[in-house]
């Protein structure tokens, strides 16, 4: 594996095989959310993978693990925490298309490739 660093606002990403994005997408608002993730799409291989770790809020209006949290994302940079629904529109706006959707004891992870 190779880490590189870099800004996917401001620089052309690298090519690769799979992209991991844990706790990003949330920092955002939804423009900018989809920024990001069409510029790693652009980049990406029609082989290429994303995986997005991130806080999942439930269909139904009562709390969720991660409520505090997104209060915190839109207070301190605007972002929030988003339903899987959500997710799905983003990351086809962008170009990719939602495989799965994993559940842990804290978060989900998103699996999804090129469209």
């Amino acid at each position: 594996m190779t880490v590189q660093a870099g800004s996917f606002l401001d620089e052309r990403l690298p090519t690769a095989d799979a992209y991991l994005l844990s706790n990003i997408i949330h920092d955002w608002d939804d423009d900018s959310a989809m920024a990001i993730l069409a510029a790693i799409r652009s980049a990406a291989k029609t082989t290429s993978r994303l995986l997005l770790f991130e806080f999942i809020v439930p269909d139904d209006a009562g709390p969720f693990d991660a409520s505090d949290i997104d209060v915190w994302m839109l207070a301190l940079v605007g972002g929030r925490e988003r339903r899987l629904a959500e997710y799905r529109d983003l990351l086809d706006r962008a170009g990719w298309s939602l495989l799965r959707s994993i559940p842990t004891e804290s978060q989900t992870i998103l699996e999804a490739a090129t469209a």
